[in-house]
């Protein structure tokens, strides 16, 4: 029986220090909400951002809301287009994601020199001369200004400050419920344990 009972107090103790976690995060989030409302809330800024930036894309909001998402869960741009339920959508997913100043390490490691491409641009140079000049071609040119552009708007207008505020909550509204499926999981244990016991 002192083993059993040592057991029960072990799964005793590890509740309470899951539940002391939980209370410290809740505090560091005063407003936390429910996944309904931060959905509702990134949704609100990703219409905010079509508006301000004249966002073109065949994403509709709320796949680009999904976008976001998947992208700080660390998912690679085909898998966020497996996801929306086609891997097609891959190189879309990719271009949507830069709009929405989302940049990979991978996005800004041009095949050219940067210092060069930033005074030919300086110097209004057209898309074409620059691909002369620097070696590649011009799609690449273009592909390359629009991201450093978003990278600049990005570093001033700090959309991405208020996704990750919103995912904060999201992420600890996530461990709540982790920690409270846990409880639930030990809760059945020591039921069953003295359950044993009484038998």
């Amino acid at each position: 029986m002192s083993g059993r009972t040592d057991q029960l107090r072990d799964l005793v103790l590890k509740i309470g220090a899951s539940t002391k976690v939980v209370e410290k995060q809740a505090t560091q989030h005063g407003n936390l909400r429910g996944s309904t409302e931060i959905e509702r809330a990134l949704l609100g800024v990703v219409k905010e951002m079509i508006k301000t930036y004249n966002i073109q894309t065949k994403l509709t909001p709320e796949q680009l809301s999904t976008v976001i998402r998947l992208f700080y869960k660390g998912l690679s741009d085909t898998e966020i287009a497996e996801r929306l339920g086609d891997r097609s959508l891959n190189k879309t997913v990719s271009r949507a994601r830069i709009k929405l100043h989302l940049f990979r390490e991978s996005d800004l490691k041009a095949p050219f020199d940067k210092a060069e491409f930033l005074k030919l641009s300086e110097t209004g140079k057209s898309v074409k001369e620059m691909a002369e000049v620097l070696g590649v071609a011009p799609s690449t040119i273009s592909e390359y200004r629009n991201i450093f552009e978003s990278q600049q708007v990005a570093e001033r207008d700090k959309f991405t400050k208020r996704f990750e505020e919103i995912l904060s909550d999201q992420d600890v509204s996530e461990r709540m419920v982790t920690s409270h499926i846990s409880k639930d999981g030990l809760q059945d244990t020591i039921d069953t344990d003295y359950e044993a016991a009484e038998a």
